[in-house]
């Protein structure tokens, strides 16, 4: 199936749970990427529901372990069953597409058109400074893009890698654009470029951004060996005018 129809399911809900805290779950469910759910508390992405170990994983440190979603759980159940009905409806090249044909089909598959893509923005940079031989962490950040999926592809010098990758869930953006991180571990040596490459339907062609470690040039010498230099000159020449001065007293009194 082609991946401009890989959006097969997708709806906004709100809730207000524990603490006042605004919970926004989007559901999502794709022919490649499956059945997700993930959820922000008031605009930071904090969790995702694993519906197959019936639990909502935190995904932010800073709400800890106080956070409890059954709303969200319940809501991730009820539409697997439907999720999957609208795959089925919504892939047209199945049976019951070409026998089913409603207003909510149709409406779906509007809005799943090519014209209603949104390409997106492609930024890589170091999590943290970057010291030779130090292990870091590269980011790919995919961001402003509609429908999921995006594809993403790392190299090291030309060469595909796909160890030390993690990729986060899909995540949304308050106008329902969505935004990924791909992550790359490595210790970075001088002369390394790495680059990373994103797929979606939206682009004319991937976009591929490089990144290439560079050793910081370490303290000129120049200009400590100018300051010596001008010093010891300095030095030499008080001291030649110092004996050409008492030179000149002892003939004076010699005279």
């Amino acid at each position: 199936m082609s991946t401009l129809l890989a959006i097969l399911y997708l709806e906004v809900i709100s809730a207000y749970i524990q603490a006042q805290h605004v919970f926004n779950v989007m559901v999502l469910r794709s022919d490649t990427e499956g059945f997700e759910m993930t959820g922000d508390a008031d605009g930071e992405e904090c969790f995702y529901v694993d519906v197959d170990n019936q639990k909502v994983v935190i995904t932010a440190p800073e709400f800890g372990e106080q956070i409890e979603c059954p709303i969200c759980l319940n809501v991730a159940e009820r539409y697997i069953p439907a999720g999957k009905k609208h795959f089925s409806d919504l892939a047209f090249d199945t049976p019951e597409a070409k026998e089913i044909e409603t207003d909510q089909t149709r409406q779906y598959s509007s809005s799943l058109q090519l014209s209603n893509f949104v390409p997106p923005d492609v930024m890589l940079y170091p999590k943290e400074e970057v010291k030779q031989g130090v292990n870091n962490s590269l980011v790919c950040f995919v961001n402003n893009f509609f429908p999921p999926p995006v594809q993403v592809k790392w190299t090291k010098n030309d060469v595909n890698i796909t160890k030390g990758v993690k990729a986060s869930h899909y995540l949304f953006n308050n106008d329902i654009t969505f935004y990924h991180f791909s992550t790359l571990t490595f210790d970075p040596e001088e002369g390394d470029i790495y680059t990373c490459t994103v797929e979606h339907p939206a682009l004319d062609e991937p976009v591929t951004r490089k990144w290439e470690f560079e050793v910081p040039p370490g303290p000129s010498l120049d200009p400590v060996v100018f300051c010596g230099l001008g010093l010891t000159l300095g030095i030499l020449g008080l001291g030649t005018g110092m004996f050409f001065c008492v030179k000149g007293k002892q003939l004076t009194n010699v005279l």
